[in-house]
């Protein structure tokens, strides 16, 4: 069973986080905001949280258009993940489809009452949470997270 997985959701100027421990439960960590394309900012906050979180493999969104082709993200996603394998050597990176991630986290927040005004503040971490529920479940770990 794989545990202490990191999940990421990278933009061009926020990082949503995600983490699960056990290898069953997801918990939203942050939405990270940095200066656009300045990808060392949220590699610092990634070896900040290093720091109090034991990390076995990062699980990277990996942006796609709806056809599965590569889009102008997915090139920086693999840029990023570059930066990851060169600073953290020894955490497992996996990838895992994001498409459409956001808007089931939005609509994962509207069932809990969020309208789109205050979902700005949640959207990336919980998006983060749909990737990393949506790998769990690839791999058999976990049926369904938001039931």
């Amino acid at each position: 069973m794989k545990k202490n997985l990191l999940a990421l959701d990278l933009g061009k100027g926020s990082l949503g986080i995600a983490i699960s421990r056990s290898g069953m439960f997801i918990t939203p960590i942050e939405n990270f905001r940095f200066h656009a394309m300045c990808f060392q900012e949220p590699l610092n906050r990634i070896k900040e949280l290093l720091l109090i979180e034991r990390v076995e493999t990062f699980v990277l969104g990996l942006p796609l258009f709806p056809s599965g082709d590569p889009c102008e993200m997915t090139e920086i996603v693999y840029s990023f993940a570059k930066m990851l394998q060169e600073n953290f050597p020894e955490i497992e990176i996996v990838y895992q489809d994001e498409r459409y991630s956001t808007i089931e986290a939005s609509n994962n927040l509207s069932k809990l009452g969020q309208n789109k005004k205050k979902q700005k503040k949640s959207i990336d971490r919980t998006a983060s949470c749909v990737i990393l529920e949506r790998y769990l479940r690839s791999i058999g770990q976990i049926q369904d997270y938001f039931g």
